[in-house]
């Protein structure tokens, strides 16, 4: 179970998705969507810093050389991905390239979406365990799948090999701490139906473990 939880605002829950590479969270936020919630991207967010040219990209060429840069200068982050899932250091650096810009992004689409009025806020957020940020949520749920399927839905959803893969994996939280830390899990196996059905029960269960005024 999750730690306590700091405050969201007053009129807000916050609810954290997470899951590891090929786990279907993806999916499951874009079923949220839907179904009508707000869902904001995180990692959208991180690759939108890398897809442009800017204050990011620029920062990462410093840091890990211009072979990175494509020709019309963004970041090549297939070849950056590969290097940093086999380097920690590497990873950690990017990270705090992007994270502080990703958060400051987050913020304005959330406070968007307070001022139209939603009740709910869902953070599609891949790092949220690695980086130990339940605390910012009400509520985290996790999508577990089997090892192999996952494997098999990045071969053949993004051409990605096993190795690759299993680089990424390693540099996860494994679906024991997933467990463990999540407040509700979601697991995807079976078909897309099944998955539909077990997304549309979990909002119920959202709804459950959130109505009301906190304690």
């Amino acid at each position: 179970m999750a730690s306590p939880r700091t405050a969201s605002p007053a009129s807000l829950r916050r609810i954290g998705l997470t899951g590891g590479i090929g786990s279907g969270k993806s999916t499951v936020a874009e079923l949220w969507r839907e179904a009508g919630l707000t869902v904001i991207d995180l990692d959208a967010h991180s690759r939108r810093l890398l897809d442009v040219p800017g204050a990011g990209v620029e920062e990462a060429v410093a840091r890990f050389g211009e072979q990175y840069r494509t020709q019309d200068g963004t970041i090549d982050r297939q070849a950056l991905a590969r290097l940093v899932f086999a380097d920690a250091q590497a990873r950690a650096d990017l990270e705090q390239i992007v994270l502080g810009r990703v958060d400051e992004a987050v913020r304005a689409a959330e406070a968007a979406a307070l001022a139209a009025g939603e009740r709910i806020i869902v953070h599609d957020n891949p790092l949220l365990l690695e980086k130990h940020r339940e605390r910012d949520y009400d509520l985290v749920v996790a999508v577990l799948a089997r090892r192999e399927d996952r494997i098999a839905r990045v071969e053949q959803n993004r051409g990605r090999d096993r190795p690759y893969t299993e680089s990424v994996m390693a540099a996860q939280v494994t679906d024991l701490e997933r467990i463990r830390r999540a407040d509700l899990l979601l697991h995807n196996t079976g078909t897309l139906e099944d998955l539909r059905h077990r997304a549309a029960r979990a909002l119920e269960r959202i709804d459950e473990l959130t109505v009301g005024p906190r304690t």
